[in-house]
């Protein structure tokens, strides 16, 4: 498979987690997940830009769960409308992405409800900082640029153009102004 690429937002002393993406291209398309802050909680979801990598229009679509195999909507400016199943991705992609998702988050993230981040919230609030549902894990939080209210990840050589075409369509509160 391709190389994933990730971004991530973080504002230690507001929301958390602004949004972590991790994302692949695959041909033409781009698939990957998120999960970021909507109004005061969290939301996730998997998503496929179909030929974003063409001079054909690009299409969103992305699940409505935490679950690639669960049920996907086709965002639209008119709204979302839903899509029959199985999901628009292949097979082999959902298992890629769903093996990827693990490692990202695994890597990058903890979530408050998981019994074995009790060190990782120990070590949060030992800098001071609160812990929220989802946290970035404590030893990364010098991997983003510091910044005094949100600090940002891009892997390098990450096309920045997909989290601006993302944020413009996802049901986060964030929207890159680019």
């Amino acid at each position: 498979m391709a190389q994933a690429h990730v971004h991530l937002a973080y504002a230690p002393r507001g929301v958390g987690v602004v949004y972590a993406v991790l994302w692949l291209a695959a041909g033409n398309d781009v698939a990957g997940w998120f999960i970021g802050a909507r109004n005061g909680g969290q939301v996730a979801s998997y998503f496929l830009l179909q030929d974003y990598y063409s001079s054909r229009e690009t299409r969103f679509y992305r699940s409505l769960e935490d679950d690639v195999y669960g049920p996907w909507v086709d965002v639209r400016p008119s709204g979302d409308a839903p899509l029959p199943h199985p999901p628009p991705l292949s097979e082999e992609l959902c298992h890629e992405l769903v093996r990827l998702q693990d490692q990202f988050a695994h890597h990058w993230l903890f979530f408050d409800g998981d019994p074995q981040a009790h060190g990782e919230a120990e070590a949060l609030r030992a800098r001071g900082i609160p812990v929220r549902h989802v946290n970035i894990r404590a030893e990364r939080i010098d991997k983003l640029e510091p910044a005094a209210a949100v600090r940002h990840y891009d892997s390098p050589d990450a096309d920045r153009n997909v989290l601006v075409y993302l944020s413009k369509r996802w049901p986060l509160d964030f929207e890159d102004e680019r």
